[in-house]
């Protein structure tokens, strides 16, 4: 750096810097006027910046009011590489591109006030402080013509204002502030602001604060207060309050609970920890149906639903109990007791809807890429399945049904999202036309008889079973053989425990017993 000057000019006057031997640096702090540096007048104003390279000619004349700029003189020394030709030794790293505005300003007008009230130091170093204080405005300048020489428009300036808020969540903003870096009224700046990320400025920012939060208390051992600072919130209460809004748990519990050794319960919800990479310290258990054989969790202890009091989950010493949404509203008062123990949240969403719940869980234990990769393989797995049942069973129907000891269930609840929703299989209109209802309390063999879909899927189900195997009892009715499916071996058995379940590891394993029976 060879120089800095702070110019004042009034309407009557006009400037021009012709056959300098240094490159410039001018950065325009108030005010409005027309620069011409090669490429023609342009309009300046606050924001303003422009490097003009050595023997260009710059002429700035105000037209409106007086203007107020720096201009920084400078030297550049390229330092020679062997492997770089000489050709490429001769270009320049500083725009062709004419004036563009830099956002925020601010942080450029900080630099410059401190650059030229150092200007005049004597000691070595602190002229040598000086010169970083450039290279860091250099630099930041350098930044602002690759994101802003071409954004003529409003919305590629909060663009821009976007990207640098990305970078600098920390520091202290407003929304005037930030519509001020942009030359833009409030309301103006918010609104565009808005339909980008569809979020207020402010709650943008305390999302990026929050992110980062969260990142901080799983990686350090810093303090809550100190990691509130850290992030931009001056206030550990008001820090405390947003994140846990945001997240819904207390910053110091979200800790607690995203522990690599955390210890989990979340009865008939082990599909969901398993595919997220956490083992359950104890899992459900029906004296009935018997486990989730299928997650291959034998060496994880059964807690017997039916029969244990949800108190004595406490003897597995939990960080955290999670239940489901339908559990919780069938039996809230077992779940009040854990709360009495251990930290106990609730999922609120359709069971149905594995993905949103096993977002949500990813959510509050912070393994969301875990998830999002989960969700990603399955979804390819069902593409490649829904190609080849599309060429080779189109137009076909289903029906599924579960053999009770005393009546048939034509059961949609469990299997029509996979069967119809994720693969797209079309359910047989005599199934259709039952209501949810009518399908649990059962069909006749009559009913059954006249059945005539392409495929039916059929599992039995134990819970009132006499004996063992009575279930299987129903299939040795006279009709069961002339069900069209039945006679084209068309009608397949299915483990129960995998297809009357929602998750990403059953639904994974549905798919393969598709592909298994019907390819």
């Amino acid at each position: 750096m060879v120089g800095i000057r702070h110019i004042n000019l009034n309407m009557l006057n006009s400037v021009e810097f012709i056959d300098a031997e240094e490159h410039m640096l001018f950065a325009i702090t108030d005010g409005e006027a027309n620069m011409d540096i090669g490429y023609g007048a342009q309009e300046i104003g606050r924001g303003s910046l422009a490097i003009v390279k050595p023997n260009q000619a710059v002429h700035i004349d105000p037209y409106k009011n007086s203007i107020s700029f720096y201009v920084i003189t400078f030297k550049v020394i390229q330092i020679p590489n062997s492997n770089t030709s000489n050709h490429k030794r001769k270009s320049s790293i500083f725009p062709d591109t004419g004036p563009w505005n830099c956002v925020p300003f601010s942080k450029c007008i900080d630099l410059l006030e401190d650059i030229e009230r150092h200007s005049h130091e004597k000691d070595e170093l602190l002229q040598f402080y000086n010169h970083v204080r450039f290279e860091e405005l250099l630099s930041f300048v350098l930044q602002q013509s690759v994101s802003f020489a071409s954004a003529p428009d409003l919305r590629s300036a909060v663009k821009g204002s976007i990207a640098y808020l990305k970078d600098n969540f920390a520091e202290q903003v407003t929304v005037a502030k930030l519509a001020e870096e942009v030359n833009m009224f409030p309301w103006q700046y918010s609104q565009i602001f808005k339909e980008l990320t569809g979020q207020i400025p402010l709650s943008f920012v305390n999302n990026l604060r929050i992110d980062q939060a969260k990142h901080l208390l799983l990686k350090t051992e810093d303090r809550i207060h100190e990691i509130a600072h850290h992030v931009g919130f001056n206030n550990e209460f008001y820090f405390n309050r947003r994140f846990s809004k945001a997240v819904g748990v207390a910053p110091g519990q979200y800790r607690k609970q995203n522990r690599s050794t955390i210890r989990i319960v979340s009865l008939f919800m082990e599909d969901l920890l398993v595919t997220l990479g956490i083992t359950p310290v104890v899992q459900w258990f029906h004296p009935a149906w018997g486990q989730q054989d299928y997650l291959g969790l034998m060496h994880v202890p059964t807690f017997n639903v039916l029969q244990e009091s949800y108190e004595s989950l406490s003897k597995y010493e939990p960080d955290l109990i999670i239940a489901r949404g339908s559990d919780y509203e069938y039996q809230p008062s077992k779940y009040e007791q854990c709360k009495q123990f251990a930290n106990t949240d609730i999922i609120t969403q359709d069971d149905a809807d594995w993905r949103l719940t096993l977002r949500t869980l990813a959510e509050r234990l912070g393994r969301i890429d875990q998830a999002e990769k989960a969700i990603q393989q399955y979804e390819d797995k069902l593409s490649s399945a829904r190609n080849l049942l599309i060429h080779s069973r189109k137009n076909q129907t289903y029906a599924f049904i579960r053999f009770k000891v005393d009546c048939i269930v034509i059961d949609q609840q469990y299997t029509k999202p996979f069967l119809s929703e994720d693969l797209g299989i079309t359910l047989h209109p005599m199934a259709q036309k039952l209501t949810l209802e009518e399908s649990r309390a059962g069909v006749s063999w009559e009913w059954l008889k006249s059945l005539d879909a392409d495929y039916i899927f059929f599992v039995f189900d134990k819970w009132h079973e006499e004996e063992i195997g009575a279930e299987r009892l129903q299939i040795n009715h006279p009709y069961w053989k002339e069900i069209p499916a039945v006679r084209n071996c068309c009608a397949f058995e299915v483990d129960f425990m995998t297809w009357m379940n929602h998750g990403h590891l059953a639904s994974s394993k549905k798919l393969d017993d598709v592909l298994k029976m019907l390819i």
